[in-house]
């Protein structure tokens, strides 16, 4: 039977538990070989998703940015470029502004609560959202695309499509360059090379699945 957990947290996966190496706060070793354990996160505290997302389109913004300037920057055409700088700075802030409060009406669809599963082996670590969040991410996906369709914005709908389908990332750690422990919001970030994925865990378990993870990425220095 499936060890009693804290009933203040999300219940784990009902797998039933061999005799541990590890058994931690919420982390479990379950009779296929595989770790798995679920974390609640706090979306208001914790704004590494947000951030994420800002850093993905800030780079899509300066590719754009370099591409529009390269003629002026030959032509030596400072001046309009000094005056163009300023609407950039506008876009920028209203970008951050919009954003922001998008992240905000998600999170409240969300409970403020973004609520995962995560299972882990020596070959990588999956990161999947509850079947109840998938559901409401399938709700403000289709409601985007809809927008989208009607306004017949071709992005827009991508992006609903995007946030409606994409709940689960997987980890492949032979082809992982880079993690990064970000121990204020109890977060750990693993990089492929077009890939970025997220791991979530309580403090206590913190040490443990941030050393299984450099151990079993042979492209991490140590």
């Amino acid at each position: 039977m499936v060890q009693k957990m804290n009933a203040s947290r999300i219940p784990a996966y009902n797998e039933k538990l061999e005799s541990p190496k590890y058994m931690g706060k919420d982390v479990r070793l379950c009779t296929d070989g595989k770790y798995r354990w679920t974390y609640p996160m706090n979306m208001l505290t914790n704004p590494s998703i947000y951030i994420t997302v800002c850093k993905i389109f800030g780079s899509i913004a300066a590719v754009a940015f370099i591409l529009f300037y390269i003629g002026p920057v030959f032509r030596g055409e400072w001046a309009e470029m000094v005056d163009d700088l300023k609407w950039w700075g506008v876009a920028v802030l209203v970008f951050l502004a919009i954003s922001a409060l998008a992240y905000l009406i998600v999170a409240a669809q969300y409970g403020w609560k973004y609520n995962v599963m995560f299972t882990m082996d020596e070959n990588g670590i999956t990161h999947e959202q509850t079947p109840a969040q998938k559901k409401i991410a399938k709700k403000i996906g289709y409601t985007v695309s809809g927008a989208g369709l009607v306004t017949g914005n071709i992005g827009r709908i991508g992006q609903g499509m995007m946030v409606a389908h994409h709940t689960k990332l997987s980890s492949d750690f032979k082809v992982v360059r880079s993690v990064k422990p970000l121990r204020r919001w109890n977060t750990i970030k693993v990089n492929e090379p077009f890939a970025k994925n997220q791991v979530y865990t309580t403090k206590e378990d913190f040490d443990f699945v941030l050393d299984y993870i450099r151990e079993h990425c042979p492209k991490v220095k140590k």
